[in-house]
C-alpha cells in the first residue's frame, strides 16, 4: 500500500536539527529520529509500504500520514527541504514604517512618515523566497500599521499560496473590515489580531487622532463577532491609570482571548511628548499586582499579561511570574539563549534591518547598530553572522557582568530581559534592573500575598504555577 503525508505535514532539515517536520498552524517544528525521517520521506504517494509496520501504524494514528489515493502527490510545501542554515521557525516582519496614527510614544508616528520606509512588492516576494529557502514557516505582520501597505492583502494571499502561515497581525484596527477578516480566514489563516488600545477616555490623546477610541472599540467588536482570535495591547503610563481597570474589564467582557498591559518606556519621542509620564519600575509592579488581583476576582475569561511581571490564566486560576525564568536545571539554563523568543522569531524592520526583537529595533537604528539586513539575503544571517551570535548568546555570558555574577537570584532570572537591560543601561550584557527590583524589593512575596487575599475575598483559590520548588523554598522562608 502507498502512503502519503497528510496535507498539514511538511518535512524539513536544518543545520543542527537535521530531522524534523512542521504541522501547519503550529509555529515550531517537531524533531524526529533519523529512521522516522527516512520513513516519512518515503510516504510520497509513490512508494509501497507494509501497512503492518509498527511505524506506519504509529504515524497513521498520529495523523502524520494516510493511505494515498491513485496518482496523489505531495505539494511543493510538503516536500522535504534541506536548509543550509540554523533553524528559525518564524519572523516578526514590519512591512511598513508608515502609520495613519500619530502616537505620542512611537517613532513610526504619522508626522515622521517621510523618514519611514516600506518594502516594495518585489522586495516582499524576494523576502518570501528567502524565508522559503531557510525553512521559515510562520510570519507575524506588523508595522507601522501593516494594513496601510498597498499590498497588504496581496502579501497575505501570497503567503497562503506558498503554504506558509500567519499567526499574528499587529494593527490599530482602523482598516479592518468584515470582508478582510473573512478572506483571511478563507485563505486558511487563524491569526491573533493584536489591537492597540490605550484606555477609555485616553486613547485619542495617545494616538493623536480624534475618534480613534471609538474606531478601535468597533474593530475589537468586529473581530470577536467574526470569530477571529482577538487580543488587545494596552500601553500604560501615569496619565491613564485612572481608567485602567475599567478598560481591562470592558475589553475582557467583549470576549477577547488575550490582554497584554505594557509599561510605556522612555523612548525619545515619549520623553518629548509626555515628560515624567512613564511609571517607575516599582510603580509599574504595584499597579500590576493591583490590576491582576482585581481582575482575577471578576471571573472573566481573557488571559491577562502584565508585561515582564506576571501572567494570569483564568482557565486554571493560575498565575506565573516572568522574572522566574529558569527550568531548574542550572547547567542547561546557563547554555540556553538569553531570550527564547528572539531565538524563535527574526525581528525585521521596515528597512530590512534585523534585531533580536522589535523592542530593540528603534535603539539599534538610533545608535547605528547593524547586525544584518534581509535585503542582502536571509540565509547568511542564519549561518555564521553577527545576528546569529547575538540571538544565541548564552545566559551564562550575561551572568559574567558585575551585578549578576554575585547575585544569588541570577540562577532564577538568568539576567532578565535584554531589551530592558539595553534601554536602562545601554549595555546588552548588563543586568535587567526590573528583575533586580523584583527580587530585592520582595515583589514575589507581595504578589503571592495579594493573590491569597483576593482568593479569600472571592471564595476561590489562585494557584502560583511558577514551577521551581527550590525557588519556592528560598523565597518563602
Amino acid at each position: 500500500m502507498k502512503y502519503i503525508l497528510n496535507e498539514n505535514i511538511a518535512l524539513r532539515s536544518w543545520r543542527l536539527v537535521p530531522f524534523a517536520y512542521y504541522i501547519k498552524g503550529v509555529r515550531r517544528a517537531q524533531k524526529l529520529s533519523a529512521g522516522d525521517f527516512l520513513l516519512l520521506l518515503s510516504c510520497d504517494g509513490k512508494t509501497e509500504q507494509d501497512p503492518e509496520q509498527d511505524c506506519i501504524r504509529r504515524f497513521s494514528e498520529l495523523g502524520l500520514i494516510r493511505p494515498a489515493k491513485s496518482g496523489e502527490t505531495l505539494s511543493d510545501w510538503q516536500k522535504a527541504r534541506f536548509c543550509d542554515n540554523r533553524y528559525m521557525p518564524g519572523v516578526n516582519w514590519s512591512i511598513t514604517g508608515k502609520c495613519n496614527y500619530n502616537c505620542k510614544h512611537c517613532f513610526m508616528a504619522r508626522d515622521n512618515e517621510k523618514m519611514m520606509k516600506e518594502f516594495s512588492w518585489e522586495e516582499m516576494l524576494a523576502a518570501l523566497d528567502e524565508f522559503d529557502k531557510c525553512g521559515i514557516q510562520t510570519i507575524e505582520l506588523t508595522g507601522g500599521e501593516p494594513m496601510l501597505h498597498p499590498h497588504f492583502m496581496d502579501l497575505v494571499r501570497e503567503i497562503s499560496r506558498r503554504g506558509m502561515d500567519i499567526d499574528v497581525i499587529l494593527t490599530n484596527g482602523a482598516f479592518l473590515t468584515p470582508e478582510i477578516l473573512r478572506e483571511i480566514k478563507a485563505l486558511g489563516f487563524n491569526p491573533l489580531f493584536k489591537i492597540s488600545f490605550d484606555g477609555l477616555t485616553h486613547h485619542d490623546w495617545m494616538r493623536g487622532v480624534e475618534g480613534a477610541e471609538q474606531k478601535t472599540l468597533e474593530a475589537i467588536d468586529m473581530c470577536v463577532a467574526e470569530g477571529a482570535r482577538t487580543g488587545v495591547q494596552i500601553c500604560i503610563h501615569k496619565y491613564n491609570l485612572d481608567t485602567l481597570f475599567d478598560t481591562v474589564k470592558l475589553i475582557a467582557e467583549k470576549g477577547v482571548k488575550w490582554i497584554r498591559v505594557i509599561r510605556t518606556s522612555e523612548s525619545p519621542r515619549w520623553a518629548e511628548n509626555a515628560p515624567d509620564a512613564s511609571l517607575g519600575i516599582e510603580e509599574y509592579y504595584d499597579v500590576s499586582i493591583d490590576i491582576l488581583t482585581r481582575y482575577a476576582k471578576t471571573g472573566l475569561k481573557a488571559e491577562l499579561i502584565l508585561w515582564q511581571f506576571a501572567d494570569y490564566y483564568p482557565s486554571c486560576s493560575g498565575y506565573r511570574f516572568v522574572p522566574v525564568d529558569c527550568s531548574g536545571d542550572r547547567e542547561r539554563d546557563m547554555r540556553r539563549p538569553t531570550c527564547v523568543g528572539a531565538r524563535g522569531s527574526m525581528a525585521i524592520s521596515s528597512e530590512g534591518q534585523v534585531s533580536p526583537c522589535n523592542q530593540m529595533s528603534g535603539y539599534f537604528s538610533k545608535n547605528g547598530f547593524d547586525i544584518g539586513n534581509i535585503k542582502n539575503g536571509v540565509q547568511p544571517l542564519l549561518q555564521e553572522s553577527r545576528y546569529m551570535d547575538t540571538i544565541t548568546l548564552s545566559c551564562g555570558k550575561v551572568g559574567e557582568n558585575k551585578l549578576c555574577s554575585v547575585c544569588k537570584y541570577f540562577g532564577y532570572c538568568l539576567g532578565g530581559c535584554r531589551a530592558i537591560a539595553l534601554a536602562f543601561t545601554n549595555d546588552f550584557l548588563a543586568a535587567d534592573p526590573s528583575k533586580c527590583v523584583f527580587y530585592s524589593k520582595g515583589y514575589y512575596q507581595k504578589a503571592r500575598k495579594a493573590f491569597d487575599k483576593a482568593g479569600e475575598e472571592c471564595g476561590r483559590k489562585f494557584v502560583c504555577v511558577t514551577p521551581i520548588e527550590e525557588f519556592e523554598k528560598e523565597m518563602l522562608l
